[in-house]
């Protein structure tokens, strides 16, 4: 996972980023009773704590440019594959005004980078990850986001500091 969100906030542009209701959309349509999935959804209020709790001004800037931050994840060999490839027909079936920008396929790991444009402050962004464990990864950022400040974000949550 730690790989994933490396690569997630390594791929982000420096242009503003909103992402859209593909969780939603994909819970709706494609997740199964017998094929679990964790669902995590930061929302506003969160991400506006955890700006009130940082001292670092960067960080802080980050969290208040947020809106939410989705994650959907499965551990499972079997399901994550079956779900990568629902996740990737349901962008090109639904989501047609959505570009991959990224698509990366390593032995073992597949990550595919899916960007809406809307103008120069919006956009949508969406990353689909498989990696070499067999684990999937669905991502979705909502609200304004630059490079620097995502990968100093994506440090901080790896060296394990918490936000309350």
């Amino acid at each position: 996972m730690r790989i994933v969100m490396v690569m997630l906030f390594s791929l982000l542009l420096p242009a503003a980023l909103l992402a859209d209701n593909f969780v939603s959309v994909f819970m709706e349509r494609c997740a199964e009773d017998e094929r679990l999935l964790n669902n995590v959804n930061i929302g506003k209020t969160m991400l506006d704590r955890m700006a009130a709790n940082t001292d670092d001004e960067e960080l802080k800037s980050t969290f208040k440019e947020l809106n939410s931050i989705r994650i959907i994840s499965s551990d499972n060999v079997e399901d994550s594959k079956y779900y990568f490839k629902k996740a990737n027909e349901l962008i090109k079936e639904s989501f047609m005004d959505y570009e991959e920008v990224v698509s990366l396929s390593e032995i073992g790991s597949k990550i595919s980078v899916w960007v809406k444009r809307q103008g120069e402050e919006k956009q949508d962004l969406i990353l689909i990850a498989l990696d070499s464990d067999g684990k999937l990864s669905i991502i979705t950022v909502s609200g304004k986001i630059d490079f620097d400040s995502i990968s100093k974000l994506s440090g901080s949550l790896r060296d394990g500091q918490q936000f309350p």
